[in-house]
């Protein structure tokens, strides 16, 4: 297939991991089942990064852009020193009410009791982000800070309040069969985002080279 540039970059960086990774780099993903088929053998450049700070810590987002121009993310969870990637999409309202019947989607905002969502329809294009029949809320008003910059690898720890360099967020999370997830973000502005997630282990990870200026 038609690649970003296939033109290695050896001689300002070498990558050995995907925490390593910085704007402009090239990631190409293996044929793995714990992919969704879409993200299989796909090619993807990374577009931005920022990083995520919890009351447990601070997690880094990578966004790419595959070749046909659509738009993924990527972030990296520790998992108690077994590392695993969990990419994920961005769904619109349309498509949150086709997989779920909003009253019991709305539950996931009452702080008194943890939802259980019944998927009740599948768009044919989100259908291998969907790990089974329901979802199991697991966190309940969770609450960050989104920061648009690499905090890890400047090495930087963010203070627990907003200012100008970062945006709060509350957020529900829910999961199914394991490896799939859902995940629910409310900004100070009140704006919400709805993603579909999968975990998957770094094998899924083929090959990694810096591109342009880093």
């Amino acid at each position: 297939m038609f690649g970003f540039n296939k033109k290695k970059d050896t001689t300002t960086r070498s990558l050995t991991k995907p925490v390593e990774l910085k704007v402009g780099d090239i990631v190409v993903l293996n044929e793995r089942q714990s992919l969704p088929k879409i993200l299989r053998s796909q090619e993807l450049e990374v577009t931005g990064i920022g990083t995520h700070q919890y009351s447990d810590g601070i997690e880094k987002e990578i966004t790419f852009r595959s070749i046909d121009n659509k738009t993924y993310y990527m972030s990296i969870d520790d998992n108690d020193g077994d590392p695993l990637l969990c990419f994920s999409i961005k769904i619109e309202r349309a498509d949150v009410e086709a997989l779920f019947d909003l009253e019991q989607f709305a539950g996931l905002f009452d702080d008194s009791s943890y939802t259980q969502l019944d998927v009740q329809f599948i768009p044919d294009w989100i259908k291998d982000w969907i790990g089974g029949n329901q979802y199991q809320q697991t966190c309940s008003d969770g609450e960050g800070y989104y920061f648009k910059d690499d905090l890890i690898a400047k090495g930087i720890t963010p203070s627990s309040a907003e200012d100008d360099s970062s945006e709060a967020f509350r957020f529900q999370e829910c999961e199914s069969n394991d490896d799939y997830g859902l995940l629910v973000e409310v900004w100070s502005s009140g704006e919400t985002d709805v993603f579909l997630s999968v975990s998957t282990p770094l094998d899924v990870v083929a090959e990694m080279w810096p591109h342009g200026k880093n």
